[in-house]
């Protein structure tokens, strides 16, 4: 009953946080939209799409469990390049769920709170913010955005043209696991 996600998923540019926020689980019998506990939410910045990416996340406490839903274990800081499945909202089209077969294929930065940024050569499109980037059972980091004239298809990786994410680490991976915490 707890999610990741991007900040600015859950905060618009005004700083304010975005009403009727849900989470809608992919497959699964009787899963539909579940709302977000707007009191639950946390993240770094108040104000994500003017600040580092590294800020760019957030963590919110559903309403309710989703039945059947099995935790991602979290992965520490993975080596790269390494292979990873992003699960989209917005993955080729902003109304289409999406899973892809992709990559991490660099660490572009790292914050001095030790949230590293990734260069990814996965597709996004609209919707896609906060999507898990996950390896087997575990979540290695969020998609935040890009740095390319066409994300939505999919290109030969280069430095100037890429997707990027960031890590669950530092304060990040800390929101986490204190919201997990709470009853």
């Amino acid at each position: 009953d707890v999610i990741t996600t991007a900040a600015h998923v859950l905060i618009d540019q005004f700083g304010k946080r975005r009403i009727g926020c849900v989470f809608e689980p992919m497959g699964g019998e009787g899963a539909g939209p579940v709302p977000l506990h707007f009191a639950s939410i946390l993240t770094r910045s108040t104000t994500p799409l003017s600040q580092p990416v590294t800020r760019d996340w957030g963590v919110a406490r559903l309403v309710a469990p989703v039945s059947g839903a099995t935790p991602y274990a979290l992965a520490g800081a993975p080596d790269v390049p390494v292979p990873v499945t992003m699960c989209a909202g917005g993955n080729r089209s902003d109304a289409a769920i999406g899973v892809e077969k992709c990559s991490i294929r660099r660490v572009i930065g790292m914050a001095g709170d030790g949230i590293q940024e990734f260069a990814i050569d996965c597709s996004a499109g609209p919707g896609s913010s906060g999507a898990a980037l996950v390896s087997g059972n575990r979540i290695l980091g969020i998609y935040v955005g890009y740095r390319s004239e066409a994300p939505q298809k999919a290109q030969a990786f280069s430095t100037r043209d890429y997707n990027f994410a960031i890590s669950l680490s530092g304060p990040f991976r800390r929101a986490l696991l204190a919201g997990a915490a709470r009853e």
